[in-house]
């Protein structure tokens, strides 16, 4: 039985809003960790979470808008993934750098569901859902560039937190 190309954009839609609850969750985990080691990007993240939490809802108006809602168990199963997630690196001890390389994997995550997202909104005509993901893609994008400038910064809370005392400075001075 062939789909039509809406019903394909309701479930790239679907995806992406189970997509944006896991990076919401995501972010609020690192928003936890890093208050402390860095209060700058602790601002910036904060202002992509609130991005995040704004794109879920132009999503869920979009889904609204061809008839349907998010998906119970997509959402379920993202949320799910990301408590445990959560949970596991707890019982783990798991570095809160680490937190902020699962933030640029998942801001990369976005930049894809988005990109795919869009090209399917073109190609059915639905101009919004395009700027929509549009705009979840340039966010991503940024964050993505905030999170590459600080590596150290992850490496640092990492080492810190498993002990080690007088982290060098990048490039082995001592």
């Amino acid at each position: 039985m062939a789909t039509t190309i809406d019903r394909q954009l309701v479930g790239y839609l679907k995806d992406a809003h189970a997509l944006q609850e896991h990076v919401e969750a995501a972010l609020s985990e690192l928003l936890t960790t890093v208050a402390e080691e860095d209060p700058d990007i602790c601002r910036r993240l904060g202002r992509y979470a609130e991005r995040t939490r704004a794109h879920t809802r132009e999503i869920e108006a979009r889904l609204r808008a061809h008839g349907s809602a998010p998906s119970i168990i997509r959402d379920a199963g993202q949320l799910f993934a990301a408590v445990l997630e959560a949970g596991l690196g707890r019982s783990r001890r798991d570095p809160a750098g680490r937190h902020l390389r699962d933030a640029y994997v998942a801001a990369h995550l976005q930049i894809a569901s988005a990109e795919m997202l869009r090209r399917v909104a073109d190609r059915a005509g639905d101009a919004e859902t395009a700027r929509v993901a549009t705009s979840v893609c340039d966010d991503a994008h940024a964050m993505s560039e905030e999170l590459s400038d600080r590596w150290d910064l992850a490496v640092e809370m990492s080492l810190r937190q498993h002990g080690v005392r007088d982290v060098p400075p990048p490039g082995g001075d001592r």
